[in-house]
């Protein structure tokens, strides 16, 4: 098998393509985000599309992931507060309303799941998707000031607290049907929606379960000897193996690295912590001859599952951006690597404006449908590098 990485072509292309499809920020302004206004709204359901085929076209899963409703809103949302899409607020507020009407259930908790047509398909509530609706909720307030929005961000915060709270322990269950662990990525995403909560509101309710999740990430989460972030624990808060081994994500390493980053600019963090989990991604997350990012690791460093995910690569820019321990010079290099990895491995395809999920370990796109949910991640990443280089960066391509 010819290895993918070998191929030129994006290279040998790259002076004939039209200048947005070679740099990030334009590809998200003039690409991305008109093709997911035109095909990533359900017209005929209501609310946002879970899935297209690989060729942009509707596909249905039969279901619609409530996490993905609350990504949506909060990408359009985004956009709308930067002026990059003229119909961002229209689809923003389209979201709203949906989620408003379908995503709740009789007894006003989140579900988790919706039917196509938008009823109830599993209304447990979830950790993990209600972090997503808040953080959704959240940015649509800042652009709306939209009262039903704050009062929903008030409510579920003491929903989750009544509800999914670990009995005399710290943090929450993801889920009530699933009460024997405790797990690492939706207290991540918590305290992300807490952070974003805080930042539209001025609440400092959210601020101070922000310093809780911050305390568990502290004391449990981070090895703070090897930097190793574990993801899966007993209901005592100690890490649990599979198939042997302790298990960590490269990709979430990065992101809480930047997710403290964005804390410390309104509460007290220790920046040793970002610092140590940084170290072990850069150690062992990464392929040294590409760059690109592996989506699982052992605590011990060996590599596990040698794939490359779209979403994984988004985090690990977005902390090479903000990391404090490098000259800039290093700092820019990586930053324009992984932009490039991102636009040759993952964008340049068609439809444009589309992506891939993951790639294989010889650099194969894996076949599968294009997931709405990469949005986000994608969103995030390229409003911090529109900022940073509004800053004076030079990592463009």
């Amino acid at each position: 098998m010819v290895s993918k990485f070998k191929d030129e072509s994006f290279a040998d292309r790259k002076e004939k393509m039209n200048p947005a499809e070679t740099n990030l920020v334009s590809w998200m302004r003039e690409i991305a985000l008109p093709f997911w206004a035109s095909r990533g709204v359900d017209t005929k359901n209501g609310g946002f599309t879970e899935e297209l085929h690989p060729d942009g076209t509707l596909s249905d899963p039969g279901f619609k992931r409530v996490r993905v409703q609350g990504r949506q809103l909060f990408s359009f949302a985004t956009a709308a507060l930067l002026g990059w899409h003229p119909d961002a607020a229209a689809i923003a507020q389209w979201g709203f309303e949906f989620i408003q009407r379908h995503c709740q259930t009789g007894e006003g908790r989140w579900a988790r799941r919706l039917k196509t047509d938008g009823s109830i398909l599993d209304g447990e509530m979830d950790l993990y998707d209600t972090a997503f609706i808040v953080l959704g909720l959240s940015t649509y307030y800042r652009l709306t000031r939209n009262a039903d929005s704050l009062r929903l961000l008030e409510a579920t915060l003491e929903q989750v607290k009544s509800t999914l709270s670990v009995p005399k322990g710290r943090g929450y269950y993801q889920s009530l049907d699933d009460q024997e662990a405790l797990r690492q990525n939706p207290h991540m995403h918590w305290f992300e929606a807490m952070l974003y909560s805080f930042e539209a509101t001025k609440d400092p309710r959210y601020l101070e379960e922000a310093g809780r999740i911050y305390g568990i990430a502290k004391d449990h989460i981070i090895n703070t000897k090897t930097g190793a972030l574990r993801e899966l624990f007993d209901g005592k808060w100690s890490p649990v193996a599979e198939g042997g081994k302790i298990l960590v994500e490269p990709g979430h390493h990065y992101e809480w690295s930047w997710l403290l980053w964005k804390a410390g600019k309104v509460m007290a963090v220790d920046h040793g912590l970002g610092k140590s989990i940084l170290g072990f991604a850069d150690r062992h997350g990464a392929n040294s001859t590409t760059g690109l990012v592996y989506d699982q690791v052992s605590d011990q460093g060996e590599l596990t599952q040698p794939t490359h995910r779209l979403w994984v690569q988004t985090e690990a820019m977005k902390a090479w951006m903000v990391r404090g321990d490098l000259e800039e010079k290093r700092k820019v290099e990586r930053v324009r690597q992984i932009e490039t990895n991102l636009l040759r491995y993952y964008f340049d395809r068609e439809p444009k404006g589309s992506w891939g999920d993951r790639l294989d370990l010889d650099g194969t796109l894996q076949k599968g449908p294009v997931p709405a949910s990469s949005m986000y991640h994608i969103m995030v990443c390229v409003t911090e590098l529109a900022a940073w280089r509004s800053a004076g960066k030079t990592g463009s391509i």
